[in-house]
């Protein structure tokens, strides 16, 4: 049953294994520049005082390759879902050569094999590739200092993508027994799923932490970094709240009002800062007044993040969170192909 699943599917293994040798001899010829620039320029440019330009040159380098290699990361759990895992079975229950298959094994044993052999693979695939992008990565993501924007293409977390995107597609096929179909059922679940668990799970699943810290965008015309306040510039800043000394929600991002741009101006009363209040006691509008008048209303940002102490463990939890839904369809499609299926 191993051969035989080996060759119905060593077309897409073989482009598979051709693409990810073709990836890591690129790698290999680029990424030891990329470190040795690095090496060279940024990692003494405190010393010299021009950290700009050395950190513009390095991200500079290669950018193209940059963008293609986030994008492959990206791409390849969806491709294996589609050309890996929606075929498996859809193609069988199509043509109809199920059938001849379960005179020689039983049912499980033909599902087993199949979501074993080509899991396995799809998940040590795009483990090699993460890696691989990783590794080379590595000193760009040491000066962007950004690593939760890179957090899809980076570390655990493709691994459990592509496990999810391959039985998802094999789950389809099952049940719809059209090839097709499945595969533009595999895509739309993926993309869904995906989505969920960004915007609405990953920022959670590990408790995140909160601080409040002085407002200083108004006293800067407006122009701030949400992570300006955050104890570490590679936190992941969720969200940042604007509020009153009660403690009341009155703008976001250090800006006051839904339109984020506060007006502050200077009357008889002193400096005013529109939907806040006024400071009497300062009568010329100079940044550094206008500052006081913030920290005396007590003007404040509340910062709610996660640590980038937090990144390895929400790696593991996203990790689980696909893995595990990948074995519950594995077990889902081993009882429909054992019960329902005919």
């Amino acid at each position: 049953m191993i051969r035989f699943t080996w060759m119905q599917s060593r077309v897409q293994a073989m482009v598979g294994l051709g693409a990810l040798a073709i990836i890591a001899i690129v790698l290999a010829l680029t990424g030891p520049h990329l470190v040795h620039l690095y090496d060279t320029t940024v990692a003494g440019c405190a010393a010299q005082g021009d950290c700009p330009a050395a950190t513009s040159t390095l991200l500079g380098n290669d950018n193209s390759l940059q963008l293609v290699l986030d994008v492959i990361v990206e791409v390849v759990p969806v491709l294996i879902g589609l050309f890996w895992g929606a075929p498996l079975v859809a193609r069988e229950l199509e043509t109809g050569t199920y059938r001849l298959a379960w005179t020689q094994v039983t049912r499980i044993r033909w599902m087993v094999v199949k979501l074993g052999l080509l899991g396995l693979a799809s998940m040590v695939a795009t483990g090699l590739l993460s890696l691989m992008v990783t590794w080379w990565s590595s000193p760009l993501d040491r000066v962007r200092m950004t690593p939760f924007a890179s957090f899809d293409q980076r570390g655990l977390v493709p691994v459990g993508y592509a496990a999810f995107a391959f039985v998802l597609g094999v789950t389809a096929g099952v049940l719809i027994r059209r090839t097709l179909p499945a595969m533009a059922t595999a895509l739309g679940g993926f993309v869904v799923a995906r989505l969920v668990v960004a915007h609405w799970g990953r920022p959670y699943i590990v408790s995140p932490l909160q601080i409040t810290i002085p407002d200083t965008t108004i006293a800067a015309t407006g122009t701030s970094s949400a992570s300006a306040g955050a104890p570490d510039p590679r936190d992941w800043v969720i969200s940042d709240q604007t509020v009153n000394a009660n403690g009341h929600v009155i703008g976001q991002f250090g800006s006051v009002g839904p339109s984020g741009n506060t007006t502050v101006s200077l009357g008889a009363h002193g400096i005013a800062i529109q939907g806040v209040g006024s400071c009497p006691n300062l009568h010329s509008q100079t940044p550094r007044n206008v500052q006081r008048c913030v920290d005396q209303l007590r003007v404040r940002e509340v910062l709610t993040y996660q640590p980038i102490g937090h990144y390895w463990a929400l790696q593991w939890s996203e990790l689980a969170i696909f893995l595990g839904t990948a074995v519950v369809l594995s077990g889902f499609c081993l009882w429909w192909v054992r019960r329902r299926l005919t």
